[in-house]
């Protein structure tokens, strides 16, 4: 493989990457897979990528990226793009992804297919969702695939067509060299580091055969998130012209749908994709918000009491309850919430400083419950 053909696939390895064992798979049990998660939740909250890249197994992510392709693929191809995966990069981009703020919490357990699945929400103002495929070799559990909600397929699938798209491109793909590797890098920095101007910049001079990538086309639209909703907008037009049919269209255009005020059109992604992951509580946030730029009162309180019944440590809910209690005037509902919220280690005081501020009858009852 020459140096520019080799080029093309490490790029890649800045999205998907596993840690290898050739042992045959057997069944997971389901106390198994609660152990994978809890060990998973807690190595998150702590930043820590370790636990998860351990987990990934490239031998059997091998096996379905060649599936995919149907042999098609030269060996030579699929071995390198198998030792670009074992860096551990992947866990550590969810740790970049996460942020300070941002949390990696369990959704679901279930079983299809004779494996055990575990579905993450992953949620740092953006939101995505990560399905494990769970197998077990020897006396270790591994993680044989990943289906990501964002991309809309699992991971070895699409590791698999952009293989195969850009060996069918093989001319075009000479122009790909280490630089071109280095600068997705940057952009993926840059947009962590939420400066969007930056990421935009060194994104237009990727080559074409670059943003030609699914893949590229998606972590573009996450540049466009951030350099305003005209760009956003039309971000997602765009992809959802190329992809009509895509399952992660729920997922990418609710904030399409947001931005054009086609509020119901929202709503209907929102549920459409709460019943492909069969049930996230934590989507009655979205629909709460929702309500509350079409001014649905009503519905938007019993979205935030039932978000807040599930999820009670969720802070930006809890504000959004706080708020809705207090345009009610509902002080006996206000004023407790908010001296329990005020307890938790990430309370925002800066915004309950500013709800004081434009709420003067609110402040004065937080201060006579304070002294009672």
């Amino acid at each position: 493989m020459t140096r520019n053909t080799a080029a093309q696939y490490i790029f890649l390895s800045f999205l998907f990457f596993a840690i290898a064992c050739s042992e045959p798979e057997k069944p997971v049990t389901k106390k198994e897979a609660a152990e994978v998660a809890a060990s998973l939740v807690n190595a998150f909250a702590h930043r820590d990528a370790s636990r998860f890249n351990e987990l990934l197994d490239v031998d059997a992510f091998k096996k379905r990226v060649v599936n995919h392709t149907g042999d098609k693929l030269a060996s030579s191809i699929v071995a390198g793009a198998m030792k670009s995966m074992k860096s551990g990069e992947f866990g550590l981009q969810i740790v970049r992804a996460l942020g300070n703020k941002g949390t990696y919490e369990l959704v679901k357990q279930y079983e299809k297919d004779d494996h055990q699945h575990l579905v993450f929400r992953l949620y740092d103002e953006q939101l995505n969702y990560h399905d494990l495929e769970l197998i077990k070799k020897g006396n270790q559990v591994k993680i044989a695939d990943i289906f990501v909600y964002v991309t809309g397929e699992n991971l070895s699938n699409t590791l698999a067509e952009s293989l195969r798209s850009m060996t069918e491109q093989e001319e075009a793909v000479k122009e790909v060299g280490k630089k071109d590797v280095r600068k997705v890098q940057l952009i993926k920095k840059y947009i962590n580091l939420n400066d969007y101007e930056k990421a935009s910049q060194v994104f237009e001079t990727l080559p074409a055969v670059m943003k030609e990538q699914k893949l590229i086309k998606i972590i573009y639209i996450q540049i466009a998130s951030g350099l305003g909703n005209d760009k956003y907008l039309a971000a997602l037009n765009k992809f959802q012209q190329e992809y009509p049919d895509a399952p992660n269209m729920y997922l990418l255009m609710v904030d399409a749908y947001f931005l054009k005020k086609d509020f119901p059109a929202a709503m209907r992604c929102i549920n459409h994709l709460d019943s492909l992951i069969n049930k996230d509580p934590f989507l009655d946030y979205y629909r709460a918000l929702i309500c509350k730029e079409s001014n649905d009162d009503v519905n938007k309180l019993v979205y935030l009491k039932r978000l807040h019944q599930n999820m009670p440590d969720f802070g930006s809910g809890t504000l959004e309850l706080i708020n809705a209690y207090v345009d009610d005037k509902q002080w006996d509902q206000a004023v407790p919430l908010t001296q329990q919220y005020r307890k938790s280690k990430n309370a925002d005081t800066t915004t309950l400083k500013m709800l004081y501020l434009l709420n003067p009858d609110f402040k004065k009852k937080m201060k006579a419950a304070d002294d009672h």
